[in-house]
């Protein structure tokens, strides 16, 4: 008997959350944390992209 796929766990979210609470209790301003958390968020789309490119 197989057992049952299950989907894989996505933990990128709270890694982006954990970079940017510190960055912010670093006292980093809001631009700086906002280039932060943009620059994050394209790098995740990038990987998942070239992810799926492969499958």
């Amino acid at each position: 008997m197989a057992a049952p796929s299950t989907p894989p766990r996505r933990s990128w979210p709270y890694v982006v959350v954990a970079i940017v609470v510190l960055a912010l209790q670093q006292g980093w301003d809001a631009q700086q944390v906002i280039t932060l958390t943009v620059s994050l968020l394209v790098l995740i789309a990038v990987i998942t992209a070239a992810g799926h490119n492969r499958e």
